[in-house]
């Protein structure tokens, strides 16, 4: 269950907070994801840890919809042009988190144990990758979570 809450808590990666406007710098930009990291974190754990199959489904429902809310408010944000396309990498991993969120939710609504493995597993290989490029980027809040 532990690398369950690690694949949603890397949907907590997923963080922004919107608005329009001029980009940001680097520096403003990078907190203001890890501001969002650490909120959307906590609406992740306040979702508790599913002890079987059936609360895992309605977790991992749960938690998707955290997680596509957070990649709407990260899409939101103007980021330096310099690190546009690292950005766009980044809500791309995040989206791949994401769904794979979902395909584990529906794996245990149907108690396929071989495709929540699947999905857990490309979960936390986008979560890995979302990691590295986040530290790059300089939101470390968002590396840790």
């Amino acid at each position: 269950m532990r690398r369950v809450l690690a694949l949603f808590a890397a949907g907590l990666l997923l963080a922004g907070c919107g608005s329009g406007g001029s980009r940001l710098s680097r520096a403003d930009y990078a907190a203001k994801e890890d501001a969002i990291c650490s909120r959307y974190a906590k609406r992740i754990a306040a979702l508790g840890q599913p002890k079987d199959l059936t609360e895992l489904s309605k977790f991992a429902s749960r938690a998707v919809a955290i997680a596509r809310r957070a990649i709407g408010d990260a899409r939101k944000l103007q980021p330096p042009k310099a690190e546009q396309a690292a950005l766009d990498k980044w809500n791309a991993e995040n989206a791949k988190v994401a769904d794979a969120i979902a395909r584990l939710g529906r794996a245990a609504k149907a108690n396929d144990q071989s495709a929540a493995q699947r999905a857990l597993r490309q979960g936390d290989a986008a979560n890995g990758r979302a990691k590295v490029l986040a530290q790059q980027l300089g939101m470390d809040a968002c590396a840790r979570s």
